[in-house]
């Protein structure tokens, strides 16, 4: 009988233990990557499904969104987790209460952010005191207006 209780006492702390050994710290993170390329019949919510972020989480990453649901074959939506670089730090654009901000994420180009924006790269250069566009890296916070 003392053998047996014993038996199941260590199997108990087998399985705990083995438990504990598998488990991992899972980061959240999009299955759509950074940004997603709306296609035809495609609606916040469906994209929030199938990118595995909630709405919320979708319309703060994409603040017009909170005020123009309209979105259109082609447009290009950013995806919160899914631009997290090893630097841990988060890239792409952004509000404040200060006006439209942009983390560079890697191979951003300083053109390719002001096309964004519909700004010129001269503005950028002025406005974040950029001697030499050709010389931004990932991670610099760029002010935009």
């Amino acid at each position: 009988m003392m053998f047996k209780r014993l038996v199941q006492v260590s199997l108990i702390l087998v399985l705990v233990m083995t438990t504990f050994a598998f488990t991992t710290n899972a980061q959240a993170s999009s299955a759509c990557g950074s940004t997603y390329v709306v296609q035809p019949g495609d609606w916040l919510a469906k994209i929030a499904r199938t990118c595995g972020v909630t709405l919320s989480a979708l319309v703060a990453a994409n603040p017009w969104t909170a005020y123009y649901y309209y979105i259109y074959p082609g447009q290009v939506l950013n995806i919160p987790g899914g631009g997290q670089t090893p630097g841990n730090y988060y890239c792409g654009p952004g509000y404040d209460y200060y006006g439209s901000y942009y983390i560079v994420c890697p191979g951003d180009t300083l053109y390719g952010i002001a096309m964004y924006y519909g700004v010129t790269v001269a503005h950028l250069q002025w406005r974040n005191n950029i001697p030499n566009p050709n010389k931004i890296y990932a991670g610099q916070f760029l002010r935009i207006y």
